[in-house]
């Protein structure tokens, strides 16, 4: 899926037409696998507008299995012209406030009432990847109550409610708020909790302010597994576990065309969570608490930021599972319409477990756009501890209509 995105976000955006449809077929090495994806994207006028992204392929596991495609987004978009209303029906993705997000076939609608008062709700069948799958008594649904406080902030208060073959599955309440704190400073805070299986969910507390060239944030964050993304690269799965976070992140413009941001934190993780010792201190267990450490730097080569460099230190993990790792970045515009975009991940663990004392991940892309047309070739390779050492690619090529 990271190649995916790599491809996907290297390739052009049709031009923004009342109705634009796009096509792209992927051949992959890592299954092998084949995919086509059909897209569509149109604007009908009236407050009435409609989207479609539709993907089909084969998959052949080790075990002869073959996967099927599958549809990940059909929705119709309304709105009144005043903008007060909207509504959307179909297959989507939706979050309301500090909840987790869910796709679901359903409906969800919100509506601006009098006194700043916002109110939102989706109801509809969570998406299960296999087709095959009976989804009788499975459902899910959601609301949230905001109010807004002037032009300077608001408040929220929501609630979901999962169930499978009618068993109670999932059920948060999350609460969330912002302020602008004069001009260039603000405050925001989100916290959801599981009643289903009672415990803190997701809770982040952050103010932020700009003076000049710098800007400086602190924050305070805890996650619970439930809300942890998929892993994007070797670095996130190397990153994301249950945690609790503080700290404080800078971003200075050193440059017109040069970011430096740093992030300095202290993570305390639950010792079950990861592969470490679970004493932080004598007789004390459960606990790990270690910094983390992320200072990154990207350097546009032209105005429009087409083409930039990129580089990043990390400190991450504690105890045996602790490791410290550096990733560059190239995207570069090309004569020809041609375009190239690498990536170059280390991680050196700090205690080598038979598994590398080094683990590389490498990404190069190269894309080229003609007219309608668009294509793409990627390679990664990786060592990690899943992999002693593997090579894929994957080739991308595509197609934009525009009717007017």
């Amino acid at each position: 899926m990271k190649w995916l995105a790599a491809l996907v976000a290297m390739t052009g955006v049709a031009d923004a037409d009342p109705l634009a449809l796009r096509a792209d077929a992927f051949a992959s090495t890592a299954a092998p696998a084949g995919l086509l994806t059909l897209s569509a994207d149109a604007d009908a006028g009236h407050g009435l507008s409609a989207e479609a992204v539709v993907w089909t392929g084969q998959t052949t596991s080790t075990a002869g299995d073959r996967a099927a495609g599958d549809v990940l987004v059909v929705a119709l978009h309304a709105r009144t012209r005043d903008g007060r209303a909207t509504a959307t029906v179909g297959r989507f993705v939706v979050s309301l406030g500090a909840l987790r997000p869910v796709q679901i076939d359903g409906a969800r609608g919100r509506v601006r009432l009098p006194y700043a008062i916002d109110v939102e709700a989706y109801a509809g069948i969570p998406v299960l990847p296999d087709l095959t799958t009976s989804r009788t008594w499975d459902w899910v649904t959601g609301g949230r109550v905001a109010r807004r406080v002037g032009d300077w902030g608001s408040l929220g208060v929501a609630y979901m409610q999962q169930r499978s073959d009618g068993e109670l599955a999932t059920e948060e309440v999350g609460v969330d708020a912002g302020a602008a704190l004069g001009k260039h400073a603000d405050l925001a805070g989100k916290l959801a909790y599981d009643v289903a299986n009672p415990g803190l969910a997701e809770a982040t507390l952050g103010a932020s302010d700009r003076i000049g060239s710098l800007r400086g944030e602190a924050y305070a964050t805890y996650i619970s597994a439930s809300h942890i993304l998929p892993a994007t690269s070797l670095f996130s799965v190397l990153g994301d576990v249950p945690a609790v976070r503080v700290g404080t992140t800078w971003t200075w413009r050193a440059a017109p065309r040069l970011d430096v941001a740093a992030d300095l934190a202290i993570r305390r993780s639950d010792g079950d969570a990861i592969d470490g010792p679970t004493v932080t201190s004598p007789g004390e267990t459960g606990e790990v608490i270690a910094p983390a450490v992320v200072l990154r730097g990207t350097l546009r080569l032209d105005d429009r930021g087409a083409s930039a460099l990129g580089g990043e230190l990390r400190r991450d993990g504690a105890g045996d599972s602790g490791w410290t790792g550096a990733r560059a970045t190239a995207r570069l515009a090309l004569p020809y319409a041609l375009a190239l975009s690498t990536e170059l991940e280390l991680a050196v663990p700090d205690r080598d477990r038979g598994l590398g004392r080094v683990w590389p991940w490498a990404l190069a892309a190269l894309s080229r756009s003609w007219g309608p047309w668009h294509a793409a070739v990627a390679i990664e390779a990786q060592s990690s501890p899943e992999d002693h050492s593997r090579l894929d690619g994957l080739v991308q090529l595509g197609r934009t209509w525009g009717v007017p």
